[in-house]
């Protein structure tokens, strides 16, 4: 094998960690800003951690995601669900609001002095959450960011990883950390848009279930075999 060719056929995996790269500076340079924005400091421990625990699990993603899965989710699709779209918003605006609640009260100390041990408790389980929801991405090449049948890319039920004990770990994992930042960031304030967040995915999780069992061949034979969505032996 010659250089040159070594080097076209390691040239599109160089350009998707690239891109990799530049989302991950896209998604986690703004929440920086909000965080340390809002509270006027950059002394925030806990906000430093939490950067590091997103940065941590995306470089994760970028090298262990299926590349295909990397232009899925950079990609515009008209066959997005509509319902979908408005989901997502709404997601984004309680997800906005709680890094903004959270840096407001740090500056402010609305709360007050949050126990130094919740604040460790909630780091542990908001990582807990970000490494569940990395574990699913990383084990489904279609787990894209928006509901879509994805038949240009073969789309299958997809029952390794995590999918062997719910159907959307994805969106179990980030139940987790969304319900635990208020307690890594000390605000109890914070909770408010987070808790708003959980009917918010058990919604998305329940209307996206229900369209790949009617569209997707292969899920209602899944769904059998693997009977809960989020907790296993409850929902």
């Amino acid at each position: 094998m010659t250089e040159k060719t070594r080097q076209n056929e390691t040239s599109p995996v160089v350009k998707n960690r690239m891109r990799g790269v530049i989302g991950m500076a896209i998604t986690i340079l703004p929440v920086a800003v909000i965080l340390f924005g809002t509270a006027g400091t950059l002394s925030w421990p806990m906000a430093w951690i939490f950067i590091g625990i997103c940065a941590l699990m995306f470089i994760v993603i970028i090298i262990k995601s299926d590349p295909g899965l990397k232009e899925e989710r950079q990609k515009k699709h008209d066959d997005a669900k509509r319902w979908d779209k408005s989901l997502v918003f709404l997601l984004f605006i309680m997800g906005f609001l709680v890094f903004v609640i959270a840096g407001l009260d740090m500056r402010f100390g609305w709360t007050g002095q949050v126990p130094v041990y919740i604040q460790i408790g909630g780091m542990c389980l908001v990582t807990v959450g970000y490494i569940f929801s990395t574990w699913a991405v990383i084990s489904n090449k279609f787990f894209s960011t928006i509901v879509r049948i994805q038949n240009d890319r073969g789309h299958h039920p997809v029952s390794s990883g995590p999918y062997r004990f719910i159907r959307h770990p994805g969106y179990a994992g980030m139940l987790i950390y969304v319900l635990f930042e208020p307690f890594m960031f000390g605000s109890w304030y914070a909770l408010i848009p987070a808790v708003i967040m959980v009917p918010l995915f058990m919604i998305r999780t329940r209307l996206e279930d229900r369209t790949l069992q009617e569209e997707l061949p292969g899920y209602r034979e899944y769904a059998e075999q693997v009977r809960y969505r989020l907790v296993p032996g409850i929902w």
